[in-house]
């Protein structure tokens, strides 16, 4: 048989070596300065030296590198809110019980859907949706649904953000064919998904939106519906404007959160004191 050594690619040695050293330098700072032990985004995991990645020896004598089973994930969420300007700490905050539902009558209605929405929810059963003016709570409540899913349920969730993410994925599509598909793979399967600020800054201008996003945002919601993957949506575009755009798009979010989606309108609320 090939020595072990000899199979792995430059990429893999370099990524070993440096997870190797990755580890001496966790364990050092947990014996030497447990004040510095913990990494930039606030997840310590021993088994992988804090980079997301370990590296495997087979059956056979075949080394692999793959992503971390104990923090990978938690890391690209960490990843993905601060892309999307929330902190991970506002994620944890963000909870049912600190959603103030007396600001206004809409504020009132989304909290009670919510609530509504938990108590009926079905494993892959509808979604759950808030729409419409800026500053009204829309992804903290979202949030805290998804929250509570996991809590309540043990049903794992994503968080999408669509100014982050898409254009990632529009790049892929444009270039890198198995990248995007790689990476759609995960967002058209997970079990929840949350979809936060559809999109949001988009408009090309004249009120269009660009073909190449709307095709990999139709790609993205077309599998998740066809498979009936539960999906929440927060967005300052109502479903009928969504519609305008793409009747086809518009027609199966309507499908996918009916009848839990709310349309809500007011004053900016992070304005008000």
């Amino acid at each position: 048989m090939e020595n072990v050594s000899n199979v792995l690619t430059d990429t893999q040695r370099r990524i070993k070596a440096k997870i190797e050293r990755a580890r001496m330098m966790a364990y050092t700072r947990e014996t030497a300065a447990p004040e510095l032990a913990t990494p930039p985004d606030g997840i310590q995991c021993n088994r992988c030296g804090n980079t997301g990645w370990i590296y495997q020896i087979s059956d056979d004598g075949y080394e692999s590198v793959t992503a971390c089973p104990d923090c990978y994930e938690r890391r690209q969420v960490v990843r993905r809110l601060k892309q999307s300007g929330i902190s991970p700490q506002d994620y944890a905050r963000f909870t049912l019980d600190t959603f103030d539902a007396y600001k206004t009558p809409d504020s009132a209605k989304m909290k009670t859907l919510a609530v509504r929405y938990l108590k009926e929810h079905v494993t892959d059963g509808p979604g759950f949706g808030i729409f419409g003016s800026s500053g009204m709570g829309k992804t903290h409540l979202c949030i805290a649904v998804c929250q509570e899913l996991t809590r309540r349920y043990h049903e794992p969730h994503y968080y999408f953000s669509y100014r982050a993410e898409m254009p990632m994925l529009v790049k892929s599509a444009k270039s890198f064919q198995d990248d995007y598909e790689a990476s759609m793979h995960k967002w058209k399967t997970c079990q929840n998904l949350y979809i936060d600020d559809v999109f949001k800054l988009s408009d090309t201008g004249n009120g269009k939106l660009d073909a190449q996003e709307l095709r990999v945002f139709f790609d993205l919601i077309n599998a998740r519906y066809l498979n009936h993957k539960t999906t929440l949506f927060s967005s300052e575009y109502t479903v009928n404007e969504m519609a305008r755009i793409d009747g086809a798009l518009g027609s199966r979010v309507y499908e996918m959160i009916k009848p839990y989606g709310l349309s809500v309108n007011g004053p900016n609320q992070r304005l008000i004191g």
